[in-house]
């Protein structure tokens, strides 16, 4: 089911901060970036000391495997010359601990939290020593990325430890909060790491169940949120993934998980015989539950096991491609058993054969990694060690089986398989793939609406059905890249619906058909949202997201933090309230319960350590820019309801915002940030920035393009966040976007009046 929040409706104020955030269903696909070149071997230079070095390589294997080394690197390539001094190194991977050449996790911020090598924590360098020519994995990895799937970014680098040669590795992205932020937009849900035995198979409805643990580890094992270490929502999808009634699957499974992608991951596995993932050996996986969209994502993980690697003795060249598992995997199964999505699967079996692993593209992107990599594997000491290969054995890998678990070379794999699956595969029949609808919840100013649709080749027609509680009507959805949806042509399509003045309430259904007379309704059942910022005399009053020198908390620490403040004249109760960086996260931080006094102001650390205590949220903001919401629960309507707002650039150090005067609609630099205090002080944008009493109508507000005034025309100047002056203009009744970036401005008028414009993406 969607995430959708339900904020009462209310009349705006002057100056209120109207920000509808647009979500993103579709993954997003990062560039290569710095660290990981497509056409360079990078080296990286490790220095640690000496007896710490002799002690992860021949020393405990499991020891060496969880504990890290202090340690320090150099990156070399054409792009990047970068040392840092303080990082740490430990062994990584699981049957190949005990293999000669090692695999090796670099952490950026094992002893200094936060630091980041280009915006990466870790990086992670692999042997693949079961694989003559190393690359099967970063092949599988770079088909993933050109589907548009969740996929480790990967390189080549040449690894030296304390100045000795360790071999040639493939730099592969490590999968994180950071990973799922990148790929999926926003970080906040569960992210699962599953191996073996990871059936995905029905426990019961006790979410603690599902902690079970194997060899020492979760086979669902929580990376993220682990402080809650909450199971219900796994507990959840597996409970529906089993039980749901064969006539209701199609529907609850829709409201649970990403089918789509899902199928397309198994295409993958089927095409390179990933025999070592969910469906061939319950392993391999996480699984990730997308804040956006209120489903879980399927992401594949340890791709080396493929195109014609075997350890079962079975010839997978040959399998089934609609029998693949050896064993009932309810996720796989289950999924066969619906026509609509077997039909979906064949479509991507195809169209991985013809297009991401046609033989023509894996040439294209095998053969000048090979060529590069010859003179580094003949000098690789280790590369021989694990299983004897020779050079011979790496420069024929790509056409030549080497024996063994070796059964093809990568290009006779290939061919193989495509040829088998030609007499496999169901006869081709249209189909009609919708997925993913998401919307903007909250919703403040437009109600944006998105869907993933592809018609298999034929024509399609997306509509967003909108009944505000008058009748529905319809309102074309787009994919060209100006209607709320994505990139044009990226097959996401969208509608911006502006909120009439009268509307409350609103639900909304997407319907697609295609020229093949197919048609399909997302969800199962239409919508509900209510709209609106619900009033509240509680508000977001100041805050900082850099704080350097300014004021620490009881450990010494000088972290971000946020104050809040009771503009009323009664008490307010804090219970039930919660403050979160992440709009569609409205639970991550439960305010003590309490009462905050009328004119009284209330303190909180947003730092991330709530083993700090009770004020400490488990949350901090982004120097570079951020959200902050207050929410509150409304148990009765079962309901979140927003009750402040508030996005921000990019922060000066020791420098707050907050409402001038407490509590006002109007905000701005502290120069001298007041926490838990009132706000008077000089602020940066000028001696005399306090409202004039003359204000005038302001709107919309935000707004992406242009931002209009009533009741006189008027000179004014522009000044951005910063107090630097952007933008001076005559006369005029409106102000255009211009090159103004995102952001928050001070628009001032000649007659004094002032207004906060928010400058949406």
């Amino acid at each position: 089911m969607n995430l959708h929040w339900n904020p009462a409706p209310t009349v705006m104020a002057l100056g209120l901060l109207l920000v509808s955030g647009v979500t993103r269903a579709q993954t997003d696909i990062p560039p290569f970036g710095p660290v990981f070149l497509q056409d360079e071997i990078a080296t990286l230079e490790v220095t640690m000391d000496a007896d710490s070095l002799y002690a992860m390589l021949f020393g405990d294997v499991d020891y060496a495997a969880s504990n890290p080394f202090p340690s320090s690197i150099h990156y070399i390539s054409s792009v990047i010359d970068t040392v840092i001094d303080t990082t740490a190194i430990r062994l990584r991977g699981n049957t190949s601990l005990a293999a000669p050449k090692k695999s090796f996790k670099i952490d950026l911020n094992a002893f200094i939290p936060g630091q980041k090598f280009a915006d990466l924590e870790k990086l992670n360098l692999n042997a693949n020593q079961n694989d003559p020519s190393i690359l099967r994995a970063a092949l599988s990895w770079n088909i993933l990325r050109r589907m548009g799937l969740a996929g480790s970014r990967t390189s080549l680098v040449k690894l030296m430890l304390n100045g000795q040669y360790m071999g040639l590795y493939v730099n592969t992205e490590h999968m994180d909060e950071e990973f799922v932020e990148e790929y999926y937009d926003r970080d906040g849900g569960n992210f699962y790491k599953c191996l073996w035995p990871a059936t995905l198979d029905y426990i019961s409805e006790e979410p603690d169940d599902y902690k079970f643990e194997v060899n020492g580890r979760r086979a669902y094992e929580l990376k993220t949120n682990t402080d809650e270490d909450d199971y219900t929502d796994i507990a959840t999808f597996i409970s529906v993934l089993n039980n749901a009634a064969e006539g209701d699957f199609p529907c609850a499974i829709e409201e649970e998980f990403n089918v789509a992608d899902f199928l397309k991951v198994m295409a993958l596995d089927v095409v390179s015989a990933n025999w070592d993932g969910y469906a061939g050996n319950k392993n391999n996986f996480y699984l990730y539950h997308n804040p956006q969209t209120g489903l879980f994502e399927y992401i594949a993980y340890d791709l080396d096991n493929t195109w014609g690697i075997d350890w079962l003795n079975l010839d997978w060249a040959d399998r089934d491609p609609y029998l693949w598992s050896t064993e009932y995997r309810p996720l796989y199964d289950r999924l066969m058993d619906v026509p609509e999505y077997r039909n979906w699967y064949t479509h991507y079996l195809r169209k991985v054969a013809s297009e991401y692993a046609h033989p023509d593209s894996v040439e294209a992107y095998l053969v000048p990694r090979h060529d590069m990599m010859g003179p580094l594997v003949e000098t690789d000491a280790y590369y021989p060690l694990s299983f004897g290969f020779t050079t011979g054995d790496f420069e024929a890998s790509l056409e030549e089986a080497w024996g063994g678990h070796v059964e093809y070379g990568i290009l006779p794999w290939l061919e193989t398989r495509l040829a088998s699956l030609e007499g496999q595969l169901d006869p081709e029949a249209p189909v009609l793939i919708a997925h993913e609808v998401e919307d903007n919840a909250p919703v403040l100013d437009s109600l944006r609406v998105r869907a993933i649709v592809d018609g298999g080749g034929d024509a399609v027609e997306v509509t967003c059905w909108i009944d505000p509680g008058s009748g529905p009507q319809p309102f074309t959805m787009y994919d060209d890249g100006e209607h709320g949806d994505r990139k044009a042509g990226d097959g996401t399509w969208g509608i911006k619906v502006p909120i009439q003045w009268n509307w409350t309430t609103v639900t909304y259904h997407v319907q697609a058909t295609s020229d093949a007379g197919l048609e399909r309704w997302l969800p199962c059942s239409p919508v509900l949202v209510t709209v609106g910022l619900s009033p509240s005399d509680l508000v977001i009053n100041e805050l900082m997201s850099s704080n350097a020198n300014n004021v620490s908390d009881n450990f010494g620490e000088f972290d971000d933090w946020v104050e809040l403040f009771n503009a009323g004249s009664v008490p307010v109760a804090l219970g039930g309230k919660y403050l979160t960086d992440n709009l569609s996260n409205p639970s991550k931080y439960a305010l003590p319960a309490g009462t905050l006094s009328a004119g009284d102001w209330a303190f909180y650390w947003l730092d991330n350590d709530p083993e700090q205590g009770p004020l400490h949220a488990p949350f901090t903001l982004s120097s570079s820019g951020d959200e902050i919401a207050l929410f509150e629960w409304d148990g009765a309507g079962e309901v979140w309801i927003l009750l402040d707002f508030f996005p921000f650039g990019t922060s000066e150090q020791d420098a707050s915002l907050g409402r001038y005067p407490d509590g006002a609609d109007y905000w701005v630099w502290f120069a001298t940030p007041t926490a838990d205090a009132t706000n008077n002080y000089a602020i940066i944008l000028g001696e005399d920035a306090a409202p004039a009493p003359s204000v005038r109508s302001f709107g919309p507000n935000p707004s992406s393009d242009h931002i209009r005034w009533n009741g006189l025309s008027a000179a004014g100047t522009l000044h951005d966040a910063q107090g630097r002056l952007r933008v001076t203009f005559p006369k005029a009744r409106g102000l255009g976007r211009g090159n103004l970036e995102a952001g928050v401005y001070l628009l001032t008028l000649e007659d004094g009046s002032r207004c906060r414009w928010v400058v949406a993406d």
